[in-house]
């Protein structure tokens, strides 16, 4: 599929679903059209397995590495499941030659913040009480989902947990406050995301919690002591300085960390990883990194 066409798509049939007017349950309806556009992989064994409190998407790939992905799906944490994510699960699973477990975290605004948070933790937990290795986990999300997983390193290392081996944010969601340079300056040239909607979502999410608690918004977090990071981010979305911000941090905290931008791409592009050869060649570059592959 041309780059062009997509984008044109997006912002015609994605981007009004982000609009604040349009109520939480029919953007989850509206979205779940995402797998129309989604091709399924060849090579790929899909099955739903429970993982923790929740139930899962799980993808694998014959003979498979040991590497074990924990993908958060993005949505705002207000939506978001198989239907928009499977493509670039089953992605990552062939790219990474892993196994990737999509947990399916409760949504706001009837679970607010830290149902979601809650939710990850314990899926992160039934991976390693199966006997998976932390150095053997890979965990991976993209826009809140970015945001989640990294929420979710932050609480293993402050409650004395194992650690994975790295992260893989794409489009992180970092900033609940939406105070960003960008989340202005870009929303003509993101033809998915709108500020309005950010603000909705992050209030729906937050609930009585303040915007800038380092669980909901870990640009605002230490992150001392935390695993490798590869962050990737579109020069055209409006969380491009989320990406930024939080590379810059990560660095200053001494975090093995990189950042990898796409010229002219656009909000969380992966997902059409094996679709739009740019996608196909983020998620590969991603989980190609060095300090992510090892081992595999």
């Amino acid at each position: 599929m041309k780059k062009e066409y997509l984008r044109r798509f997006i912002k015609l049939a994605v981007q009004p679903m982000f609009h604040p007017r349009v109520p939480f349950k029919v953007r989850r309806i509206l979205m779940k059209s995402a797998v129309l556009l989604q091709r399924k992989q060849p090579g790929v064994t899909r099955s739903t397995v429970t993982l923790g409190q929740v139930s899962a998407y799980q993808a694998q790939v014959a003979q498979a590495s040991e590497t074990q992905v924990l993908y958060l799906h993005g949505g705002g944490y207000v939506f978001g499941d198989v239907a928009t994510h499977r493509q670039v699960v089953d992605g990552i699973a062939l790219i990474a030659n892993a196994t990737v477990w999509m947990p399916t975290y409760r949504l706001a605004p009837e679970h607010p913040f830290p149902a979601a948070l809650d939710d990850a933790f314990g899926a992160y937990q039934a991976l390693l009480s199966q006997g998976v290795p932390a150095d053997n986990i890979i965990i991976a999300g993209d826009s809140a989902g970015g945001g989640l997983a990294l929420a979710l390193a932050l609480r293993l290392r402050d409650e004395g947990q194992p650690l994975p081996r790295g992260l893989v944010l794409f489009s992180p969601w970092v900033d609940l406050t939406v105070t960003r340079t960008s989340h202005v300056f870009h929303a003509k040239r993101d033809p998915m995301l709108l500020p309005a909607g950010l603000q909705s979502c992050a209030e729906a999410y937050c609930g009585s919690t303040p915007h800038d608690h380092p669980y909901c918004s870990p640009l605002f977090a230490d992150f001392s002591g935390l695993p490798p990071v590869c962050v990737q981010v579109g020069s055209d979305e409006i969380l491009y300085d989320d990406a930024i911000e939080l590379h810059q941090s990560l660095l200053r905290a001494n975090v093995t960390a990189d950042l990898q931008v796409f010229d002219g791409m656009w909000h969380v592009f992966q997902l059409h990883c094996h679709q739009l050869p740019e996608a196909t060649a983020a998620v590969t570059q991603a989980f190609h990194w060095d300090f992510i592959s090892r081992n595999q």
